[in-house]
């Protein structure tokens, strides 16, 4: 009753107890270590992999039934043979919920801990979590950028930034089911490729999460520079390889001369789309949308193929010109 209700380690205190009443204090002693450690196990499974752990629970408590039967049977049988009583069940049933209780709460405490001792607060509500070899002056940077670019605005909202041997992460929580609408993906995307530079620069991979901060969309945004500040800044499913190729052969077109120009290249599910910065207004001259079409048609084959979405955008990117290349 103690190890369904406490765990291993509720079932093996009351060994422990029968053991120091049979005068074998050393052997209850390694019963409750083994117990310990049986219920360390179980919480790290559930940790991590909370199927896991119920499956594991069920066997451990067998386990522990199982090995006070064997243990302790012949001198439980010998104590009612010479008269002797049972303990009551409601000693057992209270060890197992004070044995639960003290689990609870150390693990209600740790996680606590591990929630909010990676935490910064930007303003009084809004929050960024920070994990691998992220730290706290990260989180900060990345909260301010946020907050400068108006993405906080002090309405409880989190994200996460996380940098390991895989690279930078941010993760943005957002509402169930918020990630399938149109146009999402890009604007988060946005948002990264505009806050990188404070968390150590592109590439960075974006996740958006739910409030169970479980993965559902994941997409990256990384920068090509060719030189002369004119740059490839690849999005979703585009790779660097891609965007160095498109860069190298608008060189070779003469569209990259070193001065700044900037191209971005985008593959979502719906398709690749190929945004050229323009001056505002350009996308009214009809012969300037055709050399852009001509461009776009000779570097289709280092994006993946025709049809390409060519989008000419002003330096607000904002789209002027909107269509599609067969």
């Amino acid at each position: 009753m103690a190890a369904l209700f406490g765990g291993s380690i509720a079932g093996t205190i009351l060994m422990a107890l029968n053991d120091a009443r049979l005068g074998k204090a050393g052997k209850g002693l390694l019963a409750v270590v083994l117990g310990v450690i049986g219920t360390a196990l179980v919480i790290l499974v559930g940790w991590n992999q909370r199927a896991g752990s119920s499956a594991l629970g069920v066997v451990l408590f067998v386990c522990t039934w199982q090995a006070a039967r064997i243990v302790q049977s012949k001198d439980v049988g010998a104590h009612i043979a010479r008269g002797g009583r049972l303990g009551s069940r409601w000693l057992a049933f209270g060890i197992g919920i004070a044995t639960l209780a003290v689990l609870f709460g150390m693990v209600f405490a740790v996680a606590y801990h591990a929630e909010n001792s990676n935490r910064v607060i930007i303003g009084t509500k809004d929050e960024v979590f920070y994990s691998g070899t992220a730290t706290k002056d990260d989180a900060t940077a990345l909260g301010n950028a946020l907050k400068k670019d108006g993405f906080f605005q002090d309405r409880g909202v989190s994200v996460l930034i996380d940098k390991g041997t895989g690279g930078t992460v941010i993760s943005f929580v957002v509402q169930n089911g918020y990630w399938n609408q149109a146009g999402v993906l890009s604007s988060f995307e946005e948002i990264a490729r505009e806050v990188a530079a404070s968390v150590g620069g592109l590439p960075v991979q974006v996740h958006l999460v739910d409030s169970n901060k479980t993965v559902e969309k994941t997409t990256a945004v990384g920068e090509v520079d060719l030189g002369g500040s004119d740059a490839v800044i690849y999005e979703g499913a585009a790779t660097q390889p891609q965007a160095q190729a498109i860069g190298q052969q608008f060189k070779t077109l003469g569209f990259f001369t070193g001065h700044g120009a900037n191209v971005f290249l985008t593959k979502h599910d719906d398709g690749t789309t190929i945004a050229f910065v323009v001056a505002d207004g350009a996308w009214d001259d009809a012969g300037i949308v055709h050399d852009f079409e001509k461009i776009v048609r000779a570097v289709a084959p280092s994006a993946g193929g025709l049809p390409i979405e060519m989008h000419l955008v002003s330096t607000q990117l904002v789209v002027g010109k909107d269509e599609q290349i067969k």
